[in-house]
């Protein structure tokens, strides 16, 4: 997922990618957490609860101001640097030793139902990556929901929601990283960056739309809500009902679109800065 460059050892392309990675992961955070900080409002906050979301952007602005668009921004924009970094560079890491170091005909490279279905070696990467990034990013994402919603955050809060979190994802990540590869080896879509920018907004919209079950309760166990160690049944009747776990989707679904498009952007770009600084030695 991460590039099209020809690659280098698995450890290069590791300590390129931790780099690249933490761009994508700050360009992430900057370009989405307006739209953010707005799901959250409508997930959480049961005084947004029946808005539709320009009604719910109108009550924010309203109550806050500005910076009810920007609280929580610092947790989010430090932690998506590093665990995006964590999250790139094991990827590659992982992707590479299997490319490098497995037959083209073994059971890891070996093309499924035509090549239209995610080889072996991505489902293994993005799951590795996937919870790689989860066990860095979870108290990122917690202190953000706590101060989203406008509570305090404590040190022993930290991994609180952190199973939910790295169920989310994973499924997320392999929904990602498996159509893309398939895009990149049966097309050459991906040839240019404002391809690759359009397709990851695609790609990764429609992954949001279909894990967002699992970012709302996500987002429901990190801020101990309707109380700390509510089980599946009371958060989901909390939340209202199943139609409850879709809140927040519009502006989430658009904003995790957009927000790793520009991220992706970001990292092709210096992706190919690396390979253009002879950072990519593939003798």
């Amino acid at each position: 997922m991460a590039h099209s460059e020809k690659r280098a050892s698995p450890a290069r392309e590791f300590a390129i990618a931790s780099f690249a990675g933490a761009l994508y992961g700050a360009a992430h955070t900057i370009s989405g957490h307006p739209l953010d900080n707005l799901k959250t409002s409508l997930q959480l906050d049961p005084s947004f609860r029946g808005l539709s979301t320009a009604q719910a952007a109108r009550q924010l602005y309203a109550s806050h101001g500005v910076h009810g668009f920007t609280r929580g921004c610092v947790p989010p924009l430090l932690g998506s640097s590093f665990y995006r970094s964590i999250m790139i560079s094991s990827y590659e890491l992982s992707y590479t030793w299997f490319l490098r170091s497995t037959p083209k005909d073994s059971f890891w490279q070996q093309e499924v139902a035509g090549g239209y279905f995610p080889r072996p070696m991505v489902w293994a990467s993005a799951t590795f990556c996937s919870l790689a990034r989860a066990v860095v990013e979870a108290p990122f994402e917690q202190a953000k929901v706590m101060r989203q919603t406008g509570q305090g955050w404590e040190v022993g809060g930290l991994y609180r929601g952190s199973g939910m979190q790295a169920a989310r994802t994973t499924g997320l990540l392999l929904m990602i990283f498996g159509p893309i590869d398939i895009i990149r080896s049966k097309t050459d879509w991906m040839s240019s960056i404002w391809n690759q920018w359009g397709i990851t907004t695609f790609v990764c919209g429609g992954a949001y739309a279909i894990v967002w079950p699992l970012e709302t309760l996500k987002n429901a166990a990190q801020a101990a809500l309707p109380r700390p160690g509510a089980g599946l049944a009371e958060r989901v009747a909390f939340l209202g009902g199943v139609r409850g776990l879709y809140k927040g989707a519009l502006p989430g679904i658009v904003g995790g679109g957009v927000r790793n498009g520009m991220g992706m952007l970001a990292m092709a770009n210096a992706q190919k800065l690396a390979t253009w600084l002879g950072l990519r030695d593939t003798r």
